[in-house]
C-alpha cells in the first residue's frame, strides 16, 4: 500500500523537478510512513511515499524493468502476482525483488495494456513507458483504490489524493460547478468528477495514456451480467464458496499482521468463517459500538458473541466520540465531503484496528454483489403498491401520510418515513424510484438549493441503459457498482484506513467472484422478500444461525441524533443566513426552510444536513 504521484509535462523541454513531487508526496505521507522514491526524467516525474506489506525490505520503488525502459510507482496489491511470476520468469523476464509490484510491471512489459484486466488486486499504478514515450495510469477493476488527475493546457499532475495534486504552487483550488451538481445529487461525486475544478477521478477499470499533447481515457474490462449460470442451485453455491475462500485465501498474503472488522453481519462472519477455515493461526477482529441509547448502532453484542465461538483475538471499543471535533478533521482526509455517516465509524474503528495490525479485512461489496441493501426491496415492493387505485394513493393515503413527523432513530417514525418514500415513488419509472433511494437532493429541491445550477448526466439512465441483463436487480446492483460502491463505500474505507496508515481489503471485489456473482440469476439473490439468499445458503450449517437472524447494521452511526445534538450549533453556523450570502453557492431561504422542517420534525433531512456541513467544511479547508 503506498501513496503515488507524478507530473508530465506536455512540452518536453520543460523539466521535471524532484522538489515539487516531493513536496506533493509529503501531503500524503500518512499513506507510506515507512520509506519514499523519486523518478524523473526530462519532462516526467513519479514519486511515492511506501506502507511496507509485502518484500519489507526489497520492495523500495520506484522499480525498473531490467533495461530501465520502464519504471513503475504502485499503490496497492497484485494478489495473484505468485501466479504470474513463474510464467513471466519462463518467457525471460529476470526479477530483483520478491515484490507483487515488481511483477506488475513486468507484466505490463509483456502484455502491454492488456496487462490491466489480468491483475487481480486493487491498484492505482503509473508507469512511464520510455521505450514508447508514454505515461500510462491504471485503476484496478472496482476502484478498491483511488487515482486522481489534474489537467491543463502545460502539464497532467496525478496523485492518490488531491491534496497531493494541489500541493503544486500552480495549481489553485476552485469549486466545480459540475461536481457540485453531482454530489448534491448522490451524495459523493461519482466518477469521473470531483468537487475541484480540473481535478478528475479516473474511473474504475480504466487506463488514462498521455503521449506528446494526446490523452486518451479507455476502459480495459466490462461486467457482463448476460449468459446466466444454468446448473442446479447447489452447484452454483458450490462454486461461489469456492470462489469467495480462493479471494479470502489470495487476500491473507502479507509480510505484516492482518486482521479483520467484524459486525456481526454475514458479510463480516463470512471472511472470518473462512480466514478461521484457512488455517490462520491468529485471527484478530475489531469491532465498534456507541453505548446506550444507541442500541440500534451498536454491533458490539453480536460480533463478541460470533469472536467468542470462533475463538478470534477479539478487540472492540465503545466510543462518544466529540463529532464537532472529528468531522472537519476527517473532511480533510476524505478530500471531499461524503453524506455518509459511515466515515467516522470507518475511522474509529481503523484507529483501534492499527494498535495491533497494518492489513485489515472488510466486507465492503458482499451487498452489491448478493442483494442486500433493502432499497432493492423497496423497489420491488413499489410494484405491489402500484395495485392500489391511483386515486386512493394520491388524494387519501398521500395526505394522511404526509403529515406524519419522521425519524429514523425512532422505529416507528421511521416507519412514516419510509411509508412516505413508497408514496412518493409509486408512479415514477424504475430509474427515477431508484433516484428518490439513493440520491440525496432531489432535482427540484437541488434546484432551489444552488445559486448557480449546473445539471448532472444522468447516471440512472446510462447505467441502466448499459447494463447487459433485462432484469431489475441486476440494473440496480449494477448501478451501485458503476457509483456508490467505489466512489462512496471504497473512497471511504480506502482514506479512513489511510488516514491511520491501515491497508484495507475487500475480499468480495475479487474480479472473478464479482464476475461470477453477476451470472447468478437475480431469483437466488432475491427470493420473494428475502435479501442475499445464495449468499446466506452457502454459510447455511456452517456458521451460527443467529449471524442470519442479525438486523443489517454494517458501521453505521447515530448522525440523526448528532445532526439534532452535537452538530446543532455547527449547522446553525455554517448554515446560517449570513454566512450563505457571503459564500454565494447556496440559496439561504431554502437552506433554513430544510433547517426549520428538520428540527420540528417536518421532515428527515439528516442526509442534505449532513452533506451540506460536509461541503461548507470542506470549502472552508480548501477554497
Amino acid at each position: 500500500m503506498c501513496g503515488i504521484v507524478g507530473i508530465y509535462y506536455f512540452d518536453p523541454a520543460r523539466k521535471a523537478e524532484q522538489r515539487d513531487l516531493k513536496a506533493m508526496a509529503d501531503r500524503i505521507t500518512h499513506r507510506g510512513p515507512n520509506d519514499e522514491g523519486f523518478f524523473t526524467h526530462n519532462h516526467v516525474g513519479l514519486g511515492m511515499r511506501r506502507l511496507s506489506i509485502i518484500d519489507l525490505s526489497g520492495g523500495r520503488q520506484p522499480i525498473f524493468t531490467e533495461d530501465r525502459s520502464k519504471v513503475i510507482v504502485f499503490n496497492g496489491e497484485v494478489y495473484n502476482f505468485v501466479d504470474h511470476r513463474p510464467r513471466l520468469e519462463q518467457k525471460g523476464h529476470r526479477f530483483s525483488t520478491k515484490s507483487d509490484t515488481e511483477v506488475a510491471l513486468h507484466l505490463y512489459q509483456e502484455q502491454g495494456l492488456d496487462s490491466f484486466q489480468h491483475m487481480n488486486g486493487m491498484f492505482g499504478l503509473a508507469i512511464w513507458d520510455h521505450s514508447e514515450q508514454a505515461l500510462v495510469l491504471a485503476r484496478d477493476h472496482l476502484g478498491v483504490k483511488p487515482l486522481y488527475y489534474y489537467r491543463d493546457e502545460e502539464k497532467l499532475v496525478f496523485a492518490s489524493e488531491i491534496k497531493a495534486i494541489l500541493a503544486l504552487p500552480s495549481i489553485k483550488a476552485e469549486l466545480d460547478l459540475e461536481g457540485l451538481a453531482a454530489f448534491l445529487k448522490y451524495g459523493f461525486t461519482p466518477a469521473p468528477y470531483t468537487l475541484f475544478k480540473r481535478i478528475r477521478k479516473i474511473p474504475p477499470a480504466h487506463y488514462l495514456r498521455v503521449k506528446g499533447g494526446e490523452v486518451q481515457l479507455k476502459s480495459y474490462w466490462t461486467l457482463s451480467y448476460a449468459g446466466k449460470h444454468t446448473g442446479a442451485e447447489e452447484e452454483i453455491e458450490t462454486q461461489l464458496y469456492d470462489l469467495l475462500k480462493s479471494a479470502v485465501r489470495y487476500q491473507l498474503v502479507s509480510d505484516v499482521p492482518l486482521g479483520a472488522f467484524l459486525s456481526g453481519g454475514i458479510d463480516s462472519s463470512g471472511i472470518v468463517h473462512l480466514m478461521k477455515e484457512l488455517g490462520t493461526p491468529t485471527i484478530n477482529t475489531y469491532s465498534i459500538g456507541f453505548g446506550k441509547g444507541y442500541e440500534f448502532y451498536n454491533e458490539l453484542e453480536a460480533a463478541g458473541r460470533f469472536a467468542k465461538d470462533y475463538g478470534t483475538n477479539h478487540h472492540e471499543i465503545l466510543v462518544v466520540p466529540d463529532v464537532a471535533e472529528l468531522f472537519p478533521k476527517l473532511i480533510a482526509s476524505l478530500d471531499e465531503p461524503l453524506a455518509d455517516s459511515s466515515f467516522l465509524v470507518t475511522y474509529l474503528v481503523s484507529k483501534l484496528a492499527r494498535e495491533t495490525v497494518t492489513v485489515i479485512l472488510s466486507g465492503v461489496g458482499g451487498d452489491e454483489l448478493f442483494g442486500g441493501y433493502r432499497r432493492y426491496l423497496n423497489v420491488q415492493m413499489n410494484r405491489y403498491l402500484g395495485i392500489l387505485p391511483l386515486w386512493f394513493r394520491r388524494h387519501v393515503l398521500k395526505k394522511v401520510v404526509n403529515t406524519l413527523p419522521v425519524d429514523r432513530n425512532n422505529t416507528l417514525l421511521n416507519y412514516f418515513r419510509l411509508a412516505k418514500a413508497y408514496l412518493n415513488t409509486a408512479d415514477l419509472a424504475i430509474q427515477q424510484q431508484y433516484g428518490v433511494y439513493t440520491s440525496v437532493f432531489q432535482d427540484d429541491f437541488r434546484r432551489q438549493l444552488a445559486l448557480k445550477n449546473q445539471e448532472v448526466p444522468d447516471f440512472y439512465e446510462q447505467y441502466f441503459a448499459e447494463c447487459d441483463s433485462p432484469d431489475l436487480l441486476d440494473k440496480l446492483m449494477y448501478f451501485d457498482l458503476k457509483t456508490s460502491l467505489p466512489e462512496q463505500l471504497l473512497m471511504l474505507t480506502d482514506k479512513m484506513a489511510m488516514a491511520v496508515s491501515l491497508e484495507g481489503r475487500v475480499p468480495y471485489l475479487d474480479y472473478r467472484l464479482v464476475e461470477f456473482a453477476a451470472k447468478i440469476p437475480a431469483a437466488m439473490k432475491l427470493k420473494g422478500f428475502k435479501l442475499r439468499h445464495i449468499q446466506k445458503k452457502i454459510f447455511e450449517g456452517k456458521f451460527p444461525d443467529y449471524v442470519f437472524q442479525q438486523k443489517k447494521k454494517g458501521f453505521g452511526a447515530p448522525v440523526g441524533v448528532w445532526v439534532r445534538n452535537e452538530l446543532k450549533g455547527m449547522a446553525y453556523d455554517l448554515l446560517s443566513e449570513s454566512h450563505l450570502r457571503r459564500q454565494g453557492v447556496f440559496d439561504p431561504a431554502a437552506v433554513q426552510k430544510a433547517l426549520q422542517d428538520h428540527f420540528q420534525m417536518k421532515a428527515d433531512y439528516t442526509d442534505h444536513l449532513l452533506a451540506l456541513l460536509g461541503f461548507q467544511i470542506w470549502h472552508q479547508e480548501y477554497l
